[in-house]
């Protein structure tokens, strides 16, 4: 057998893998912030959600973890904090840890949604709506 080596020193440095746990960190059962509680039973305490790394926009799963569901989608209800004046699209733009892509836009913006995630795993969503973005990492069963 040969000896193991280091990359070339053009190799690009491989993706540092995000376990579900860290995917998890974010989904809080907390009371919902209070501009995203329209809709739901006093505070929202004890609903799965999940803040967007700006705090933008929140994401509700209808069941949680979401499932991975390629024809169905697996619903969650997305919020925003920020006004939306133009009703636009809801653009999803999705990137596992092993860097597999998925992209999908939601015409009417944000709301109840079926998310069409194709595979199992911890994805990274960019989501823009309405000129904002934000970000969430997310586990799909």
């Amino acid at each position: 057998m040969g000896a193991c080596t280091g990359p070339s020193p053009t190799a690009a440095p491989a993706p540092s893998p995000v376990s579900s746990g860290d995917c998890d960190a974010g989904i809080s059962r907390a009371a919902l912030p209070e501009w995203a509680r329209a809709g739901f039973t006093g505070d929202g305490s004890g609903t799965p959600h999940l803040l967007g790394d700006r705090g933008d926009l929140m994401a509700v799963p209808f069941q949680y973890p979401a499932v991975a569901d390629p024809a169905n989608g697996t619903k969650i209800l997305w919020v925003s904090r920020l006004p939306v004046e133009a009703a636009g699209p809801l653009i999803i733009d999705a990137v596992r840890t092993d860097g597999r892509t998925a992209r999908q836009e939601l015409p009417d913006g944000a709301g109840p949604s079926g998310v069409k995630i194709p595979a199992p795993g911890c994805w990274e969503l960019t989501l823009t709506w309405s000129g904002h973005t934000d970000r969430m990492r997310l586990h799909f069963g």
